[in-house]
């Protein structure tokens, strides 16, 4: 109902006579600010929250913004979380505020807030990967801010993925060894055991050294980015917790060895046949724990010495110390610091001791887990600084790797392992299973050139790195991800589409054996469908042209685990021809195995009704589904926040976010209760994005009829804003293809590069950097590599201030 325009002018004037004559002494600017405030409550909130019948009994008309109290503070952070939503004014409004008067508004509201303890900290909350998308889209394209950009200096803590690869391969792994003493060698070969009462029997060996650490730098993902590295992101106490168990066990290793496990099994009498390295199990079975591994000869003499301790040999064990930690040699203050304060003062407990306190300290130092980024180059006009020739190493290395860029000076070593033993255990002990110390990277040796000074000399750094072809285009549970030769822009697909956590949703698999459509869908299968879009998006990556559309549209797909090959024994295997087929992994993508021809280098081009691009990829559809059914809502959620820039209110703790079980409705029809107004208003930015997909059951299989009747695919892009994009759709084909040729879409993605590869929101100030990004984009003919180039090559990413 609308308000007579009398009724309309008495509520402004006693919203701006609330104001206590007190306000004024706060001065002439305070007083606008909140005259602003008020006039934008009378345009924009009266008219449904007045005195006359206040929908939702919220009543604006008679609060006042500048005298606060908890009753009133309670509604205005109501108001607050409505008006930055974009709930509040209603989009079917007669009167709408610019986003530069909504901008206004938030920041009046929460600095009033603030004063009495309850703000939203605008400011902080917009610096969170959940806030990005609040940042003014049209004006970050527009061109019209022209302000250099730059990255605040900072700290960046590392990566889970680098600290699995720095710590890994040498400290993280448990060792186990497995000997099993068979039968007499028979003379076709075999090693035999050469001494003690089993000479002359076979001997096996199978050794072990699986990961075994916890990861100190947890991943931390929210929905509206899905990205497992912000810059912003701390090391906290749990963070701490681990990393010094961690450095507990390295440095263990590194002074006295690593323990092995080694069980020895000999076979007997009441042995059985097995499927192992020495073909049976049971038998006599001894355990023991050895050590092995190779002490660098700087901590052996240091540990082992006679006198008093030479400061000289602790400051070459340091060198060695700082070479495998922190990559760098130390520099004498580095020295002084740590003979003082650390070693001399552990000395007393032992010189083993002190040097493993040593190294502890080493790897829980700010150095060991944060990258810094200050910007060390000289200052410009604006204040700004360029990263440095040694920052850039890491920022541009960082960018494709998870590998430190610098190596490892080689060092002397003295093997531990120096028990006698049977040959074959001797070498597990000592010849195999060392981790080889890492090299410096090319960049490095670009730096050291002089070749990375300027803008010119990383973009022909970038360049150079994308000239490598993909050595792993088949990413596999053998050969994975961190094996492709550019891990970093493949993790990038991975977690803005969301689909590797496919494995991580729980599904009913013995269900699934008693259901048609389903039966494919085994234990294994959620890791391969990963793999399946893992290979297609890396396939899209090699022809580098069109690449969002392709990602968008595609009708190919990849099946990674199978050869193209029906052979008889896969199919008696399986239990007869039906229950091949049924069970194949092709099955997933509606694909008859025996009826194509496949020889996996090349995709398989699937119906175009049935398939167009990664969203309707079955790893996709299972990483946003339920545990026993389709998330229309979810799904439709990361359109809004993913592809068109936009943002859903979280669900209020007072609701009960759950539809109805019904086994003779469909979904859609189950889904009707949340076309309720209080539910609508946030369903309705999700759902009609998210309906199209009921196309697929919830494993991702393409399917015409749900509980008997023709599946209802309609749905809609709503709420944009955006004439060509908004309307009814009848299926996923016409939606994605609508949204693939939508520049809001493709600048919505870029945004997201842009988080990725610079560990933090976009800002106005990036206005420039985005630009670039999009013009690249479009002049290449969608190029994502031209689009890494123009980002790596931004002022965002090279100056720091």
């Amino acid at each position: 109902m609308k308000l007579p325009l009398r009724q309309t002018m008495w509520i402004a004037a006693t919203l701006f006579l609330a104001y206590p004559a007190a306000l004024a002494a706060e001065g002439g600017a305070s007083t606008a600010a909140d005259s602003t405030a008020a006039s934008f409550v009378t345009r924009h909130c009266v008219e449904c929250h007045g005195d006359f019948a206040p929908e939702g009994g919220v009543q604006l008309d008679t609060l006042s913004l500048a005298a606060l109290d908890p009753t009133s503070a309670d509604v205005w952070e109501k108001v607050f979380a409505q008006v930055q939503f974009g709930e509040m004014p209603p989009s079917d409004a007669d009167s709408q505020p610019t986003k530069q008067e909504r901008r206004e508004f938030l920041a009046l509201l929460d600095q009033r807030l603030s004063d009495i303890g309850r703000g939203a900290k605008l400011k902080e909350k917009m610096l969170l990967p959940e806030y990005a998308n609040y940042v003014d889209h049209e004006m970050l394209f527009s061109g019209e801010i022209t302000e250099p950009a730059y990255t605040p200096a900072r700290l960046w803590r590392i990566r889970p993925d680098i600290f699995r690869g720095l710590w890994s391969e040498p400290y993280g792994r448990k060792h186990h060894l497995s000997v099993k003493i068979g039968n007499p060698v028979r003379p076709d070969g075999g090693e035999a055991v050469q001494h003690g009462p089993h000479a002359g029997r076979r001997i096996s060996t199978r050794y072990f050294d699986r990961e075994k650490f916890a990861n100190p730098f947890y991943e931390f993902v929210h929905h509206a980015s899905g990205f497992s590295d912000y810059a912003l992101i701390p090391a906290d106490q749990a963070s701490l917790d681990a990393m010094l168990t961690n450095a507990e066990s390295m440095a263990e290793i590194l002074t006295i060895g690593t323990p092995v496990s080694i069980t020895t099994e000999v076979k007997n009498k009441d042995s059985r046949h097995g499927n192992n390295h020495g073909s049976f199990v049971g038998g006599v079975v001894t355990t023991t724990v050895e050590r092995r591994g190779a002490i660098p000869i700087a901590f052996e003499r240091l540990m082992s010495k006679e006198g008093p301790t030479d400061r000289e040999d602790f400051a070459e064990a340091l060198d060695v110390a700082f070479g495998l930690l922190l990559r760098r040699s130390p520099s004498e203050a580095d020295v002084e610091h740590y003979w003082n304060d650390i070693y001399l003062k552990n000395e007393e407990l032992g010189r083993t001791l002190a040097l493993q306190a040593v190294l502890i300290y080493i790897a829980i130092s700010p150095e060991f887990v944060y990258r810094q980024e200050r910007g060390m180059s000289q200052q410009d006009e604006h204040g700004r600084r360029m990263l440095s020739p040694q920052e850039l190493v890491y920022a541009i290395h960082y960018a494709f790797y998870d590998s430190p860029p610098y190596g490892v000076t080689p060092f002397e070593k003295s093997p531990i392992y120096q028990k006698w033993s049977e040959p074959i255990v001797r070498r597990e002990m000592t010849e195999r299973h060392e981790p080889s110390l890492p090299k410096d990277s090319w960049i490095v040796g670009q730096m050291e050139a002089g070749k990375l000074a300027t803008k010119a000399d990383v973009e022909a750094a970038v360049r150079h790195i994308f000239a490598d072809r993909e050595r792993n285009p088949f990413p596999n549970h053998n050969h994975d991800v961190d094996q492709t030769t550019r891990p970093r822009v493949l993790q990038f697909f991975r977690e803005y589409f969301g689909y590797y956590k496919s494995p991580t949703v729980f599904k009913d698999l013995e269900e699934f054996e008693k259901r048609d459509g389903f039966q494919q869908f085994h234990k294994q299968t959620a890791v391969r469908l990963a793999y399946d879009t893992d290979a297609l998006v890396l396939h899209i990556l090699e022809q580098d042209q069109h690449v969002l559309e392709e990602l968008l549209t595609t009708n190919k797909t990849f099946v990674t685990y199978w050869d193209g090959e029906n052979d008889a024994q896969a199919i008696s295997k399986a239990g007869g021809r039906d229950k091949y087929v049924n069970k194949h992994d092709a099955q997933s993508y509606n694909v008859n195995p025996l009826e194509v021809e496949y020889d996996r280098k090349t995709p398989l081009t699937l119906p175009a009704d049935q398939r167009c691009g990664i969203l309707t990829q079955p790893s996709w559809l299972v990483a946003h589904s339920g545990n026993f059914d389709n998330d229309p809502v979810r799904r439709g959620k990361w359109i809004r926040e993913k592809l068109l820039a936009g943002s859903v209110m979280d669900v209020p703790i007072t609701v009960d976010a759950k539809i109805p079980d019904d086994e003779t409705q469909t979904l859609r029809q189950r889904f009707r209760v949340v076309h309720e107004n209080e539910c609508w208003r946030c369903h309705k930015k999700m759902n009609p994005l998210g309906m199209p997909f009921e196309a697929f059951n919830h494993v991702g299989r393409f399917r015409e009829l749900e509980k008997g009747k023709p599946v209802d695919t309609s749905g809609g892009v709503t709420h944009t804003g955006i004439d060509r994009l908004d309307g009814d759709v009848a299926n996923v084909r016409e939606m994605m293809e609508r949204l693939a040729d939508s520049p809001r879409v493709r600048q919505s993605f870029l945004r997201h590069v842009f988080r990725y590869w610079m560990g933090r929101n976009e800002t106005l100030r990036d206005s420039q950097t985005l630009i670039a990004m999009d013009d690249a984009y479009v002049e290449s003919n969608g190029s994502f590599q031209e689009v890494l180039v123009a980002l790596l090559t931004s002022d965002s990413f090279l100056y720091r201030k």
